[in-house]
């Protein structure tokens, strides 16, 4: 349903390779969470590039822990007008991202998110 391709002015991205009909489970993969305290050392690294926080928490407070995901949901690139969503779900083996589309997606077409923590990106200019 989706392949990762290498874009030359925004690296690695996920693509539709079908027709994705919207509010389709696209990928469900396991979480997991890196301490808030933790995260000022994560943004020094390259996992910065890959990790998430939950909007309602990171509303409230700039200060929230990360999300790392273990799929290829975390390549999917930013849009002001994304075509998915990410839902956090609490499973009895812990916490899954499910990445879920928003609208019809088609074949050829790159899946995007919105991202939360956008301002954090020192580059956010060069991809907003």
């Amino acid at each position: 349903m989706i392949e990762v391709k290498f874009f030359p002015e925004k690296g690695r991205g996920i693509v539709a390779t079908k027709l994705i009909p919207k509010g389709t489970l696209i990928e469900a993969a396991p979480v997991v969470s890196l301490p808030a305290e933790q995260i000022p050392l994560i943004d020094q690294t390259e996992v910065f590039k890959y990790y998430f926080v939950i909007p309602s928490e990171y509303e409230k407070n700039q200060e929230v822990q990360g999300l790392l995901v273990f799929g290829i949901s975390s390549f999917c690139n930013h849009s002001k007008t994304p075509n998915a969503y990410v839902k956090w779900v609490k499973e009895k083996e812990g916490l899954w991202a499910y990445l879920i589309a928003s609208k019809d997606i088609q074949p050829r077409e790159e899946v995007f998110l919105f991202y939360t923590n956008i301002n954090k990106y020192p580059l956010a200019n060069e991809f907003i």
